[in-house]
């Protein structure tokens, strides 16, 4: 290969060179172009991460996947704060839609996201009846994430006081709201204690109740000395509080 040669090869790749330095400039100014006048979608995810760890990370330990956006989806540059905003009237938990607006320039957009929120929740530690009285000797905690299950959970023993089983529940089964019912202290048609209070006095009679009660519901009842039908507060077994 003669001298010549040489320097038409050692031009080529200069100018192949500069082309190709020329291409990155144009694509670097045009990405930073873009980025100073579209929202970027990562940052809308950040929005949304940010807001959900604010509200929920509290409660939960979470894991958030998110959904792809539109890639040719283009919103303007938002010049005043991103407003983030669920969409449900219940924590957006399992698979969800978050959404974002802004207000200057005027635009909306729904972020689909698939919430995992993890922390103890309470499970049958061995099978219960139905009917069966719920109590803390048969119930411990364990580790879930609670948007798989439909239904509210319970994370507090307190909260199944006086609860029985609607239907049975297998061992290690999470105990939801539709499982389980308020325990009835008093049946309607049963023969029931209505218990008055006037200036400081406790005055008792009989009655009957009209309706089936549980703890702190108000009922209808009959007082049979008066023939009067009332209402009352359950307050205990076969036991219901009127006001005088």
């Amino acid at each position: 290969m003669n001298q010549t040669e040489n320097n038409v090869i050692i031009k080529g790749k200069y100018w192949l060179t500069v082309i190709f330095m020329a291409v990155l400039t144009l694509y670097v100014a045009g990405y930073a172009f873009a980025d100073s006048v579209y929202e970027q979608h990562h940052s809308l995810k950040n929005a949304v991460k940010t807001f959900l760890h604010k509200e929920y990370a509290h409660q939960y330990e979470l894991t958030l996947k998110f959904g792809r956006l539109d890639k040719r989806l283009q919103l303007k540059k938002c010049k005043t704060p991103l407003r983030i905003f669920n969409t449900r009237n219940r924590p957006p938990l399992g698979s969800s839609s978050i959404g974002i607006r802004c207000e200057k320039p005027n635009w909306k957009v729904h972020l689909p996201v698939h919430v995992q929120a993890y922390t103890n929740i309470i499970v049958a530690k061995r099978p219960i009846a139905r009917g069966e009285m719920i109590s803390k000797g048969n119930l411990t905690l364990m580790r879930h994430d609670v948007g798989r299950f439909h239904g509210n959970v319970f994370t507090n023993m307190s909260d199944l006081d006086r609860m029985v089983a609607k239907r049975a529940i297998r061992n290690n089964a999470v105990i939801t709201a539709r499982m389980v019912k308020p325990r009835l202290l008093v049946s309607r048609g049963e023969v029931i204690t209505i218990v008055a209070e006037v200036n400081g006095l406790k005055i008792r009679t009989a009655g009957e109740a009209l309706m089936d009660g549980h703890q702190g519901q108000t009922i209808r009842v009959l007082n049979n000395r008066s023939g009067r039908k009332i209402s009352g507060e359950v307050v205990s077994r076969s036991t219901v509080k009127v006001k005088m």
